[in-house]
């Protein structure tokens, strides 16, 4: 079997390219800068910018579907490798965004998908193959074009923050992440990484504390998240509350008795 293609190179420990090794963060460093760089792009040239975010969308799920295929090809598709991790799931929820842009589903892709990719790019779980491996390529690949369509269509303002529908996106991922944690006590799988926590990652430090326990790691991280994806809208927010206050003060007015 070609090396490329041998999804056994991972066995041993010397073998993988390695989290924050010299190679990892210089591919950090240049999937950044594209990054930025098509952000820029799409700003200064909004036309040329939605065909982008199209070509993103449509590279994304051929290169889903290519990844399927090849493992279909190669006897390895089975239980362990369906759609279900947040990032596969996001590949056809960013195709449908593609399709028909809205604000529910676009703000579940900033809250949930775009740092989902980011955290894997991070902390990949692919670690242990090396550089040169078709698993490798396609991981890095398809983790930045999850990144490259929000980063496009923020861009263009097809997606927009809006803390007003974060409780909403929430809401929606734990009616996708329930029956996939079901679904994983059935399989004894770890989609979504609800079973137990990926190695070499912030989860792993609350590992001590169960099966379950663990993923009360999830609340600190998507917090901090959130804070920093939201803080210009929670600073705007401070602000007006601290005019309204300042009205308040010299007027004597309440809040309610300003007219709109």
């Amino acid at each position: 079997m070609n090396k490329f293609f041998d999804y056994g190179a991972n066995e041993s420990p010397m073998a993988g390219f390695g989290r924050f090794s010299p190679a990892h963060l210089l591919l950090l460093s240049g999937l950044g800068l594209l990054l930025l760089g098509a952000y820029l792009f799409c700003r200064k040239k909004p036309r040329p910018g939605r065909s982008l975010a199209r070509v993103s969308a449509w590279l994304l799920l051929l290169t889903e579907l290519g990844r399927a295929a090849v493992l279909l090809a190669l006897g390895l598709y089975d239980r362990g490798r369906l759609p279900l991790h947040l990032c596969t799931l996001s590949v056809y929820l960013y195709f449908i965004h593609m399709l028909r842009p809205g604000p529910v589903l676009g703000q579940f892709i900033y809250a949930f998908s775009m740092p989902g990719a980011a955290f894997a790019l991070v902390f990949p779980d692919w670690a242990d193959y090396p550089l040169f491996h078709f698993v490798t390529f396609s991981s890095f690949l398809l983790h930045f074009l999850l990144l490259l369509y929000p980063v496009t269509a923020l861009a263009l303002g097809e997606i927009r923050p809006d803390l007003r529908r974060l409780p909403g996106s929430i809401a929606a991922m734990s009616a996708l992440a329930l029956p996939v944690w079901a679904l994983n006590k059935l399989l004894g799988t770890n989609y979504m990484f609800l079973s137990w926590p990926p190695p070499g990652t912030p989860l792993e430090l609350f590992a001590p504390l169960g099966p379950s326990g663990y993923l009360i790691g999830f609340i600190p991280l998507a917090t901090a998240v959130w804070f920093l994806l939201y803080m210009r809208q929670l600073w705007s927010f401070g602000k007006k509350e601290e005019n309204y206050s300042y009205f308040e003060e010299i007027t004597g007015t309440k809040t309610e008795d300003i007219p709109s």
